[in-house]
Formats: structure tokens, C-alpha cells, sequence
């Protein structure tokens, strides 16, 4: 029997899980409550914090979380809950993206074009800003 199918760690999967909602429903309604302008305020200051932390300083999940918007580690889960560790997983830099693509290419398809790095460069450039 896998730990998965364990009675015990099914209960307490339950129960963080029922904690997460219960957080995440206490944000959802304490945003929802706040005046229009105050909800525009936050937004603009987190917006700030993630580009910050992602597009400037280009941080780790935890880097973003401590040291640019200054929370512990109680943060770590709330976050990832609400669905933040999915969007920094899914902030790709160009340059990381050109070396992922060239990597794959080389190491996987038969392709000796001399002008591999331009064609994923104008490949790149048409998917991100076309």
C-alpha cells in the first residue's frame, strides 16, 4: 500500500487542504470588501513586487517571497495554494528560453542550419511580441 492510500495522510491532505480553502476564501472576501480604489492600490503594489521580483531581479520563489515582498515561510504554502508558484514557474526569461529551444534542438532533432540561433531568435520574437 502506497503512504498515498494511507488512511491517516488522506486525512491530513484533507485537512490542509480544507485549511487552504478556508485562507484563501478569508483573502477572497477581505479584498472583495474593500473599496474599488483601495483594491486598485494593492493590485498596482503587487503588480510592482512581481515584476520586481520576477522580470528586474529574476528570483527564485522563495527570493520573491522573503526578501522582495518580506513574508516567512509561513508564506510558502499560502502562496503556492493561491496559485502563485504556478505563474513563477511559468515566467520564462527570453535569453533562458533561446538557450531551452537551442539545447533541445541540438540534443534532439537532426538540424545542422549554420543560422540555428537566428531562427529561434525570430521564432521567439514572432511567438512573444506578434
Amino acid at each position: 500500500m502506497s503512504f498515498l492510500d494511507d488512511p491517516e495522510f488522506i486525512k491530513a491532505s484533507n485537512a490542509f487542504n480544507e485549511s487552504m480553502d478556508a485562507y484563501q476564501k478569508e483573502a477572497d472576501d477581505l479584498y472583495a470588501a474593500l473599496p474599488h480604489d483601495d483594491r486598485l492600490k494593492i493590485f498596482c503594489a503587487v503588480m510592482k513586487l512581481l515584476v520586481e521580483g520576477e522580470l528586474e531581479k529574476k528570483g527564485t520563489y522563495r527570493h520573491i517571497l522573503y526578501d522582495v515582498f518580506k513574508f516567512g515561510p509561513e508564506s510558502y504554502a499560502t502562496a503556492q495554494c493561491a496559485g502563485y508558484i504556478a505563474l513563477h514557474n511559468a515566467i520564462f526569461n527570453y535569453d533562458d528560453l533561446h538557450r531551452m529551444i537551442e539545447k533541445f534542438v541540438t540534443d534532439h532533432m537532426d538540424i545542422t542550419k549554420d543560422d540555428l540561433k537566428s531562427q529561434i531568435t525570430d521564432y521567439l520574437l514572432k511567438k512573444l511580441y506578434f
